[in-house]
């Protein structure tokens, strides 16, 4: 799901305040955006490959290069970049993934036991949301929000592990 990689954007934005949320969210969940480009234009061939190593790790140069010349900040590049690799880390410990095309398949595949998932997922969020809550960016009306972003994110988090064909 996610809410989990949305979590880990947000509490990116503490050190990446320059770069916009949509940037961010955009970065946190690149490999699923890359899955559906390979999906939708097959002659592309990149649908087996957005979540190995290889893969992630091609995306998060590309990322963070594109990142580079809009901002013109290594770090904020830097952090970009980690955003994309992110992602197949939390990836590999809810699912069950190839490290490259045709290797080996590893991952703690959480998915298979929903409760389990959704304990990791919500405190992917809470830490997630704790960090932004720290943001020196947001204004004081904005903090009162995070309780309701994490009511909101945990929903849809428990409709995905235990209702609508999640887990």
């Amino acid at each position: 799901m996610y809410m989990g990689h949305f979590a880990i954007a947000l509490g990116a934005r503490r050190r990446l305040q320059r770069l916009p949320m949509a940037w961010l969210l955009a970065a946190s969940i690149e490999p699923d955006l890359h899955d559906v480009l390979g999906n939708l234009v097959p002659a592309l061939g990149v649908g087996p490959d957005t979540h190995t190593l290889p893969g992630v790790c091609a995306a998060a140069i590309g990322v963070a290069a594109v990142t580079a010349l809009v901002f013109r900040r290594a770090g904020l590049a830097l952090g970009a970049g980690v955003l994309v690799l992110s992602h197949v880390a939390v990836d590999y410990l809810t699912s069950r993934l190839p490290l490259w095309r045709h290797g080996p398949v590893v991952g703690l595949h959480l998915y298979a036991t929903p409760w389990a998932d959704f304990l990791l997922e919500a405190g992917t969020i809470a830490i997630g949301l704790a960090l932004y809550a720290g943001s020196p960016d947001l204004r004081r009306p904005t903090r009162g929000w995070i309780t309701a972003m994490a009511a909101l994110m945990l929903a849809f988090q428990a409709a995905w592990n235990f209702g609508l064909g999640g887990g």
